[in-house]
């Protein structure tokens, strides 16, 4: 595995996520567990690529969108997290072992689409959020570029993605919740990546967001989402 980018004049630091195979026993424990506790239940899984670099573009509206999202998808997934995650009990130290990538608050930024970019040369399927930061009305917000910048610099597919029910079962500010309605992860079919212009970029980002508006069966704002409402995953 590559090593994450580091400041000018420092060494590199190695940058190995622990993402269980799809047979490993940590993977066949956990998804299980996820599974009932979401009762989760995923459609047009056939949409996501088996093998070879690919972006899983969701929307976000809740901290456990990642956990749904790589418990629906039977190939390995990586996804960006706040560090302070990794301190919630029971779940939070597995974290890093489900394939989150841990960053610290602030620094994301910086370094988020380098990290990205490592794993997509890596051939890894990759899940971020185009909007940026969690949703907190329930629309789909202005798309941001880092995602149509990743899939036309790799040439590689995106996968709309849709969480629903997820907001109810951990909302937003609030502990997750036991108990809910069941959660449905929605899958549509590959797009294109944009050829790198920024007319075709702004044109994907269009195209996606509306996808996004229809397999959420939200609606779509005209505004970007901000930060504060959660971490910067790709956008």
């Amino acid at each position: 595995m590559s090593a994450a980018p580091s400041p000018a004049g420092s060494e590199p630091v190695p940058f190995t996520p622990m993402v269980p195979g799809q047979r490993s026993l940590l993977r066949l424990m956990l998804r299980p567990m996820l599974t009932a506790w979401l009762r989760l239940s995923a459609e047009g899984t056939e949409h996501v690529p088996e093998t070879g670099a690919c972006l899983i573009a969701s929307t976000h509206r809740s901290h456990a969108d990642s956990l749904a999202l790589a418990t629906a998808i039977r190939r390995p997934v990586h996804f960006l997290g706040d560090q302070e995650l990794t301190a919630w009990p029971v779940m939070g130290p597995q974290l890093p072992r489900l394939g989150m990538i841990p960053l610290r608050r602030g620094e994301a930024d910086a370094s988020a689409m380098d990290i990205l970019s490592i794993l997509l040369d890596d051939g890894a399927c990759l899940a971020v959020y185009p909007e940026g930061s969690r949703s907190r009305d329930g629309k789909v917000h202005r798309l941001r570029s880092g995602v149509a910048r990743l899939a036309a610099r790799h040439e590689v597919p995106v996968v709309p993605a849709a969480v629903l029910g997820i907001d109810q079962r951990w909302p937003i500010g609030q502990r997750p919740r036991v108990t809910g309605p069941p959660v449905t992860v929605r899958f549509g079919p590959a797009m294109d990546p944009p050829d790198g212009t920024p007319r075709s970029r702004r044109a994907f980002n269009d195209a996606l967001q509306a996808t996004l508006a229809e397999l959420s069966e939200s609606e779509v704002a005209d505004d970007f989402s901000p930060f504060h409402g959660g971490e910067a995953a790709g956008g």
